[in-house]
């Protein structure tokens, strides 16, 4: 992904926090769906696109965190709040689920646009760094939907 999606970002002309100066009106963060992801179901598996190895252990994965971002589990880590289909969980494969967790963390990076989109502050500049507050030093990672079923309060 990274070949061929950093010569596209380059010729977008499009900024890039920390690393690139460009149109200040097309600004890319890196997102990542499998930190967010594992936040909410530590390190359960909720993907796969051979068909063959795909489980409901996944589709429930997928329905765990779809729940949990309807029910606010973000709103303090992350400041978003989600409203999202059931059908979001159907695929396998989870590329539109991957899609919602993607937007939250460039939809927390955007809130941040004033404060280097929240990137790290002792970031090397010549290293990107992925638009989420567990991995910017905004909030410690955390197995969300583990604490609260265990008791813990939500963070």
């Amino acid at each position: 992904m990274f070949y061929e999606g950093a010569a596209r970002v380059l010729r977008s002309g499009a900024t890039v926090p920390s690393l690139l100066t460009g149109d200040p009106h097309r600004v890319v963060v890196e997102a990542y769906p499998g930190v967010l992801a594992r936040q909410i179901i530590g390190r359960r598996s909720y993907k796969q696109d051979t068909r063959s190895m795909q489980t409901p252990e996944q589709a429930q994965a997928r329905r765990d965190i779809l729940v949990a971002l309807r029910n606010g589990i973000l709103s303090s880590t992350h400041g978003i709040f989600v409203d999202a289909p059931d059908s979001l969980c159907e695929d396998p494969g989870a590329d539109r689920l991957d899609a919602l967790l993607c937007a939250v963390q460039a939809a927390w990076s955007w809130r941040r646009r004033f404060d280097g989109f929240g990137g790290p502050a002792d970031g090397d500049p010549n290293e990107g760094w992925i638009a989420e507050p567990a991995l910017s030093g905004y909030a410690a990672p955390t197995q969300l939907i583990e604490e609260q079923a265990a008791g813990a309060p939500s963070k």
